[in-house]
């Protein structure tokens, strides 16, 4: 399975996360509750919910308040990135060393059961459960410690994880029924663990016997199995996460996870930073929403037709869009979308081009062989913005066996990243130097279309430890974004002064990768105040119109 990659991650479409005001979800003790940077419906809460593989121990910056350090959270944990992409208001109860029972019933130290944080108005639950429950990760860190020479290692109990198997999947559909309980028009996402281990052999930073690797992956088999079987029988969406790791384990070139020797400050058989980025995806993926992607061009306002040639990705939305294919044209409305992405703003509809990602060159048609160049580059595969994606080298067969089919019935080709950053970025730093920024906005690392993305804290180092490791081998660099968000590059007036117009429009107004929209008729102070939210405090800011 090929992961769905955003611009300034993985990807190539530009990700501009945006900042508004929303109705929030009443916080839970331990909880942390911030609105993200985008566009929102009132009342379309987010509750984030499950073990260390969602909260993100190890992920810099953690979480702070209440609870959040005793349950290593990270800010950039998979829920974090989707919460500040789509506009979601997120209440992250996530936990490392959860187990089903810390959902439902039993407090985790000072934090209460995570369900407590659904309400009546939630609207989105993701979960990640299951791996404490049959002691995942810690009979992984227990036969590494024995099989390494360590000592105090503990021991593990197979025949007790076996009979937890034996009723893990009603422990999932538990979950599942306690949140509809609460929040019945809630669409629950179980998000499933990531591939540890390699499908055949291991490494030296894994250390595992045949029978232990057996037996392990044999457990990590069973809770996809478990987390696929509940999702199943109670209608929540699977987002699979363990066919997607797969070539992304511990011991792959671009690892997911952290091996059993991570780097200091990091944990052990964890997600890295590209793994929760990758999540995220898709998760955002399974949302059907997320930031407008580089190479689409407006065709048409919110009402009216967008026409086009042949068959393409379409986008709906302000700030916040939500995707379609379709053949020859479509209605830019709600109801063709599934939905509206953006509740009371004034949308548009933009068309994907017809040829490959921005700053890709095509390398093969379809069933023909694209030979990458150099040590490894992002290689797209698709037609129409529907793109599949893989960071790899050397010659690749153009095929759906190898990619997946991202374009049903379309004519593909493949498509190989050249150099520089992702769309509308300049270069801050070199990798090892360090990155001038201002707190709150997106940092992106990496090269050859293979990008980590980070919310700065301040100035930021360019380095591995900072981002995770986006294209192993090859020279990498900090990218900051300048100039307008994707849909919105017409400036009509720097902040303090008044962006004049005609009729009614949605303005952008931000800086640098982060802004808040608003629809307003006949023009606009450009003033924080006028929007009601501070996308990027002490930066000057602009608005901008679509073109």
């Amino acid at each position: 399975m090929t992961v769905p990659r955003r611009t300034v991650r993985m990807l190539c479409a530009v990700a501009a996360s945006l900042l508004a005001a929303a109705v929030m979800v009443p916080p839970q003790a331990g909880a942390v509750t911030y609105t993200s940077a985008a566009n929102t419906a009132a009342g379309d809460g987010y509750v984030a919910m499950g073990s260390s593989f969602a909260a993100g121990p190890g992920i810099l910056p953690q979480q702070t308040g209440s609870g959040a350090a005793a349950c290593s959270r990270s800010l950039n944990n998979y829920a974090g990135i989707v919460a500040r992409d789509t506009g979601a208001d997120l209440t992250d109860v996530t936990c490392s060393g959860a187990t089903t029972a810390n959902i439902l019933t039993s407090a985790q130290g000072a934090q209460p059961p995570q369900i407590d944080a659904v309400t009546g108005t939630t609207r989105r639950v993701t979960v990640t459960i299951g791996g404490n429950d049959v002691n995942y990760l810690g009979s992984l860190g227990t036969y590494s410690c024995q099989t390494s020479g360590g000592t105090s290692c503990g021991t593990v109990d197979q025949t007790a994880i076996n009979q937890t198997f034996e009723e893990l999947a009603d422990r999932l559909v538990n979950v599942v029924t306690a949140v509809h309980d609460t929040a019945p028009q809630a669409q629950v996402y179980l998000v499933n663990y990531f591939t540890i281990l390699p499908d055949t052999g291991t490494c030296t930073d894994v250390p595992l016997t045949a029978d232990q690797l057996a037996f392990e992956r044999s457990v990590a088999t069973r809770l996809a199995d478990a987390t696929a079987t509940a999702a199943t029988a109670t209608g929540a969406t699977l987002v699979d996460l363990a066919t997607a790791g797969r070539g992304h384990d511990a011991c792959s070139s671009a690892p997911w996870v952290e091996t059993y020797r991570p780097a200091s400050g990091r944990v052990a058989y964890h997600p890295n930073e590209a793994g929760m980025e990758a999540a995220a995806a898709l998760v955002e993926s399974a949302l059907g929403t997320g930031p407008l992607r580089a190479g689409f061009t407006r065709c048409a306002g919110e009402g009216g037709t967008c026409s086009f040639s042949g068959t393409r990705a379409v986008a709906y939305g302000a700030g916040t869009y939500t995707y379609e294919t379709a053949t020859g044209s479509t209605v830019c409305a709600n109801a063709s979308f599934g939905g509206d992405p953006a509740v009371n703003v004034l949308k548009s509809c933009y068309v994907a081009g017809a040829d490959g990602p921005p700053g890709y060159t095509t390398c093969a048609a379809e069933g023909g062989t694209c030979t990458v160049p150099g040590t490894r580059r992002d290689l797209a595969y698709g037609a129409g913005g529907n793109f599949a994606h893989q960071v790899t080298s050397g010659s690749v067969a153009c095929t759906d066996a190898q990619f997946g089919d991202p374009a049903g019935g379309v004519v593909k080709s493949c498509y190989v990243a050249e150099a520089g950053g992702p769309p509308g970025s300049t270069v801050c730093a070199t990798e090892g130097g360090t990155c001038p920024a201002a707190a709150g906005q997106p940092v992106a690392y990496g090269a050859y279309g293979a990008f980590a993305t980070i919310t700065a804290t301040g100035d930021t180092p360019c380095t591995n430890p900072t981002f995770g490791d986006p294209i192993p081998g090859v020279s990498k660099a900090c990218y900051t974004f300048a100039g307008g968000p994707s849909g919105y590059t017409t400036a009509c007036s720097d902040e303090n002064s008044a962006c004049a117009f005609s009729g009614q429009q949605t303005v952008a107004y931000g800086a640098r990768g982060r802004f808040t929209y608003r629809t307003f008729t006949g023009g606009t102070p450009c003033t924080t105040t006028a929007f009601g939210t501070d996308p990027l405090y002490g930066v000057s800011k602009t608005c901008y119109l679509t073109p």
